[in-house]
């Protein structure tokens, strides 16, 4: 009885040694390019930006614009103020579409936050 107390405990131990460091190890695989926030960040340059009016003048329907580079997801937010981003498209390369079906007021716009997320 004594051995199988001594190999259960055994074995317990190798158990709690070795799994945290499994977890740390798997943890560290390494991160995609990403990147938000105000000003210089690593990640992608927005350039060529365009943003399309609807028939009503004082809304905006879309925004376009091109990074510096390849993205898989790519959302945007025209308003500081709100937690909802659209979802934007790969149009061609580098450019993307994204598309406000009810439109966003002019008046409303104080920025244009993009969140891209790598490949």
């Amino acid at each position: 009885m004594k051995n199988l107390i001594k190999l259960f405990a055994f074995i317990a131990f190798l158990g709690l040694s070795i799994f945290p460091a499994y977890g740390f190890a798997s943890s560290n695989s390494g991160p995609k390019a990403s990147g938000e926030g105000v000003g210089v960040i690593s990640g992608w340059t927005v350039s060529e930006i365009k943003y399309q009016l609807s028939s009503d003048s004082a809304l905006v329907s879309g925004v376009s614009f091109e990074l510096d580079g390849a993205a898989g997801t790519v959302s945007v937010k025209l308003n500081s103020s709100s937690t909802q981003y659209t979802n934007c498209i790969n149009t061609n390369g580098y450019h993307w579409q994204c598309d406000f079906p009810a439109g966003i007021g002019l008046a409303d716009m104080d920025e244009l936050q993009v969140i891209a997320v790598g490949d």
